[in-house]
């Protein structure tokens, strides 16, 4: 039986050979219909390992067999037909179980080979010739009868490619946010992983921005798609302790923040804190920080506000903690009067035609993108509400665990990149939009402002005030602001031990 599955498969590269000189689109179509019967096989590996015989994954293959219906590849169709036959045959006649999951596994591997010989100039060959990136046929098959019989053949394809792996993951953030930093983020992600694994781990990216970031976060939960990229704007009760993620009011500076998001308290501990809290709350998710806006502004207004009795009346585009706070204060948000967050592309207009009287985003590079400097004169600063802002990955904790290990190293150092990435791009841009906005300053057409200690003092207590209020009623945001608290002050002994 293993004789006979080496024979079908060294006919599949030798096969190959044929597809070497086919144009571009062929092998494509060829290569991908290789990683389907891989992907085929990886699954069936997976139900031999749960002691159950696969016996519909492996029917599919005679199915796929049939997907080829070219005359150039009629014989490919037959050899999968063959090996597929083969299988169930082995189901029926192997008694050992470990034998079956060794057969699929290594075939899972030759099939996933098989493609990038066919996307490659690596073939099988003759002998004959100087190329040295040819593999001579003799040598192919005493590797594939080695050991198990398939084993070698596995172990050889490994050091050629990865696995293939493709899934979805869905942004907050549309195409009408185009022109911003933060839209580069996902696709960021996205091509890392994709050139750090020689497009064999891909993810396709839904830019439609239509599902909100709280859809976003429940989607992935429930395993509708893989993962999904949003900021920590939450409206449930039960997503409140998440937001010590993203962003607390007069919380943690941009480096402070980034320690944080990354702190574990114990340091062999597999997930980080912030981590465990989606986990604690009942998530089937694991977040990955992939993006960060650093300090952000205090927003545009359409009258200059001098105290905290200027903001009652207001309504304003602003979401999350800031908006509860500001709430407090007499401002209706964007989402309380119209029932959803205003479109990034249409806050400038809100603001002109007065729908809302103030907007806030991030900071001067994204404001002007926006054109807010063109509808509202006073700009304040800080951004009390967020001062450290970041953004994630949020990955379905299931999808996560099927991921190989080495994709999953290499899934994190793609977030951390762009985590990274975004930070420092806001930073540099926001320093030289800040020229530009200095300059509409000095002709009269703006003023740029700094909110009263009055404001700040008051905020900053009502702050205190809405965070115990939050913790009063609710376990894991008490045991995660206690904590956030614990380590805001350690840190923040230290940040001032360097201030110059």
């Amino acid at each position: 039986m293993l004789g006979e599955i080496i024979e079908v498969v060294t006919k599949l590269f030798e096969f190959s050979d044929r597809l070497q000189q086919a144009e571009v689109e062929k092998r494509q179509k060829i290569a991908d219909y290789f990683r389907t019967i891989e992907k085929c096989l990886r699954e069936s590996t997976e139900k031999l390992k749960k002691q159950e015989k696969p016996i519909y994954e492996w029917a599919k293959l005679t199915v796929y067999a049939d997907s080829l219906t070219k005359h150039e590849v009629n014989e490919l169709s037959k050899l999968s037909e063959r090996l597929s036959e083969l299988l169930n045959e082995a189901t029926k006649n192997t008694t050992k179980n470990e034998d079956l999951q060794s057969i699929t596994e290594s075939l899972a591997g030759t099939f996933g080979g098989l493609a990038e010989v066919v996307n490659t100039n690596l073939v099988i060959s003759n002998g004959e010739g100087k190329n040295p990136r040819k593999i001579p046929r003799k040598k192919f098959i005493l590797m594939a009868a080695g050991s198990l019989g398939l084993t070698a053949t596995a172990g050889w394809l490994a050091g050629q490619r990865t696995p293939y792996i493709q899934w979805k993951m869905a942004t907050c953030f549309g195409e009408n946010a185009k022109k911003l930093i933060i839209y580069n983020a996902p696709k960021m992600v996205c091509d890392r992983i994709r050139e750090m694994t020689d497009g064999n781990f891909i993810i396709d990216l839904d830019t439609s921005g239509q599902i909100q970031t709280e859809q976003i976060l429940e989607n992935v939960n429930e395993g509708k798609i893989q993962c999904g990229y949003s900021g920590i704007y939450y409206t449930k009760e039960l997503y409140r302790p998440l937001f010590f993620g993203g962003a607390i009011p007069f919380g943690l500076n941009p480096q402070e923040q980034s320690a944080w998001l990354y702190y574990k308290k114990q340091p062999n501990d597999e997930l980080t804190f912030i981590q465990k809290i989606y986990e604690e709350i009942g998530l089937n998710v694991i977040p990955f920080p992939a993006g960060a806006t650093g300090a952000q502004t205090g927003g545009w207004f359409n009258k200059e506000i001098n105290s905290i009795a200027d903001f009652n009346g207001l309504t304003m585009r602003i979401p999350g903690l800031g908006a509860d706070i500001l709430a407090e204060f007499g401002v209706k948000s964007d989402k309380k009067l119209l029932g959803q967050p205003i479109g990034i592309d249409q806050i400038a207009n809100e603001l002109a035609t007065k729908t809302i009287q103030a907007a806030e985003w991030i900071g001067p590079y994204d404001d002007l993108q926006l054109g807010l400097h063109k509808v509202a004169k006073y700009y304040y600063y800080p951004g009390w509400w967020e001062p450290s802002t970041t953004f994630d990955v949020q990955v379905n904790k299931d999808a996560w665990k099927n991921l190989p290990s080495k994709y999953q190293e290499i899934f994190k150092t793609a977030c951390f990149e762009t985590y990274l990435a975004i930070l420092t791009q806001y930073d540099l841009k926001n320093s030289e939009a800040l020229q530009e906005i200095r300059q509409l300053e000095n002709s009269g057409k703006l003023k740029v402002l700094r909110f009263s200690d009055e404001i700040l003092q008051t905020a900053a207590a009502k702050t205190k005030y809405l965070l115990d209020f939050y913790a009063s009623g609710n376990n894991t945001f008490r045991e995660v602001y206690e904590e956030w608290k614990r380590f805001k002050a350690q840190i923040r002994d230290w940040s001032k031990l360097n201030q110059i």
